[in-house]
């Protein structure tokens, strides 16, 4: 079994934050979307996401997230993975895959299981969230991702998660799910991610709160959701002069 000290993953300790955070810092500052920014905004990035307070706490998602959802998620995200790795194969490659194994499924025919697959697990999940906790839980992230991705819009950076995967590592799995409850571990950094999961990460360590990869996942594709709601509903009221149009016609009728 590979040992835990060789891997990417370090512990959720005083110590292995602070290397964490190094690291998450430099990995931030050699991103493409960073280096993109303009120098002024580069020059406070890291002051402005420390001013970033959140509310509440994350610590109560590890115990409400039971494990069976953690591990489902994990699950949705492999068949989502699997998918996509083989949506960008090209033409040739898929034929001669194709062809070396007939008497497996097509490629293209795998590709749609594993779709499917994905949508019945989060399926699963959504229906094990459908509880007085899961609800609760799921108005707090909304609540949460909402505040601060309007700040981290006016810092320049866009919400992109949907290339957000993290590859576990079969022997990490083992030796984590071996130590639970005992030591937690912190996300992997040697993966690819987006610049808005890179900066919530920092956010949430900031707070001095539990950084799980999943967690700040979905407090992005929550927070995502809130302000699609704001914007529907800013677009479905009234603008000021119409309401002043309207103010008029009523004051107008009325004499």
């Amino acid at each position: 079994m590979k040992s835990v000290k060789h891997s990417e993953y370090l512990p959720d300790t005083e110590a292995g934050r602070s290397l964490f955070r190094e690291r998450l810092i430099a990995k931030i500052q050699q991103h493409r979307d960073f280096k993109a920014l303009p120098h002024e905004i580069q020059s406070n990035f890291f002051e402005k996401l420390a001013e970033l307070t959140l509310f509440g706490t994350n610590n109560c998602s590890v115990e409400t997230h039971s494990p069976r959802i953690r591990k489902l998620e994990k699950l949705a995200d492999s068949y989502r993975r699997v998918a996509n790795s083989i949506a960008l194969l090209s033409e040739i490659d898929e034929l001669l895959l194709d062809d070396a194994f007939q008497h497996s499924m097509p490629l293209q025919q795998q590709k749609k299981l594993m779709r499917q697959l994905a949508a019945q697990v989060d399926e699963l999940i959504g229906g094990m969230r459908q509880t007085p906790s899961g609800t609760s839980e799921r108005f707090w992230l909304r609540l949460q991702g909402a505040s601060f991705l309007k700040i981290l819009e006016k810092l320049g950076v866009a919400c992109k998660i949907n290339n957000d995967f993290q590859k576990i590592d079969l022997d990490d799995v083992a030796h984590r799910e071996e130590s639970e409850g005992v030591q937690r571990f912190l996300p992997d950094l040697s993966q690819s991610m987006t610049f808005a999961m890179l900066c919530t990460m920092l956010i949430i360590l900031n707070n001095g709160q539990v950084v799980e990869w999943s967690h700040c996942r979905r407090l992005l594709k929550e927070g995502k959701k809130a302000l699609a709601f704001e914007r529907r509903l800013t677009e479905s009221l009234p603008r000021s002069d119409e309401l002043l149009v309207l103010k008029n016609q009523i004051l107008q009728h009325g004499q």
